[in-house]
């Protein structure tokens, strides 16, 4: 066990600390508000929008983190969470990833009712997806990119970081941070869960793969929902596409009926989500079993709350709530700002 810990003890000495983690969150936060200043005036469609969008993921996403890492020589494989994984752990994290979908679908509607009765909830739309060619982009640049790049940074290097506060407050702030950072009042319920869920089956398996697996299958989900809307909606007539402008022109009979079926098919949809869970903890159980697990579970908890480590992340938090309030402000009256 003594030379356990030593190697757990000089392994974390190579690993990110809480303090730097904050500053690579803050770092990408940072970049990713500056990024469209960059692109403010290009025009981008086709296939120079998904260069661009490619570019600004690696350059604001996965370079902050990554030069954290090589600068100050940390362990990558360790940082990263370059562990490995069996195809038992992949497809029980891909049917959790499918069946997750349809949680988060329900999810969203109720959050994005409960929003509509304060005023026009400011939704995430994709870009066209209308040929066969954007759609194998869209799944390589908007699916691909920001499950590598951003499991890297949040399961990875953040991560790894906040485990030296334990490992219930790593998954759990590292789940929070995940969904703020994607700035949007309307996403932040479903990816708040769906940003615990990675963090803690990457630590369950000790392995950034699965929660790369995980993020992929969900925004590949989407993007083909978007291709497969954008597909039908050429056989359905003008007319019938705007019936409604916003879910406040919807009959109250219509909206009922909605949430009904939704929550009938996310009922069954949770419960495959959680024997799939199940699974994944039975086949990962090996990973948790006898002193090893004692001991990286009990130094993760050794290190005492410092107010000036979380300086980084708590600046971060203040700028993207003052985001997130001008976002509600606009939802409630959109003349404000104009």
């Amino acid at each position: 066990m003594l030379e356990y810990r030593n190697l757990l003890s000089e392994r974390e000495s190579r690993a990110p600390t809480p303090f730097a983690s904050g500053m690579v969150y803050l770092s990408v936060l940072i970049l990713m508000l500056l990024s469209p200043l960059i692109t403010n005036g290009m025009k981008l469609e086709g296939d120079i929008y998904y260069l661009v969008l490619f570019l600004i993921q690696v350059v604001c996403i996965g370079l902050p983190p990554l030069i954290y890492v090589l600068y100050f020589k940390k362990d990558i494989k360790y940082s990263y969470r370059l562990g490995k994984t069996s195809l038992p752990e992949i497809m029980l994290t891909i049917g959790m990833a499918v069946f997750g979908y349809g949680i988060i679908i329900f999810i969203n509607l109720l959050w994005i009712l409960f929003l509509s009765r304060f005023g026009t909830p400011r939704t995430v739309t994709l870009p066209p997806i209308e040929t066969g060619r954007q759609y194998l982009l869209a799944i390589a640049v908007i699916s691909l990119t920001p499950a590598v790049l951003e499991e890297f940074m949040c399961r990875g290097v953040i991560q790894r970081g906040y485990e030296r506060c334990g490992i219930a407050a790593s998954v759990l702030l590292t789940g929070v941070l995940f969904a703020f950072l994607h700035i949007s009042i309307v996403s932040i319920p479903a990816i708040i869960f769906m940003g615990i869920l990675l963090s803690y089956i990457g630590y369950r398996a000790k392995s950034i793969w699965v929660s790369i697996t995980y993020h992929f299958v969900n925004n590949s989900i989407a993007v083909t929902f978007a291709f497969l809307s954008n597909f039908l909606s050429r056989f359905i007539p003008a007319d019938a596409e705007a019936m409604y402008d916003s879910l406040a022109d919807i009959p109250l009979e219509e909206i009922r009926l909605m949430i009904i079926s939704s929550a009938f098919l996310s009922f069954f949809a949770l419960l495959a989500f959680i024997a799939c869970f199940i699974g994944f903890i039975a086949v990962t159980r090996n990973k948790h079993e006898g002193q090893a697990y004692v001991s990286e579970a009990g130094s993760g908890a050794r290190m005492g709350f410092k107010w000036k480590t979380f300086i980084p992340v708590v600046l971060a938090i203040v700028l993207i709530i003052t985001l997130l309030v001008f976002e509600i402000i606009e939802m409630v009256n959109p003349e404000i700002f104009f």
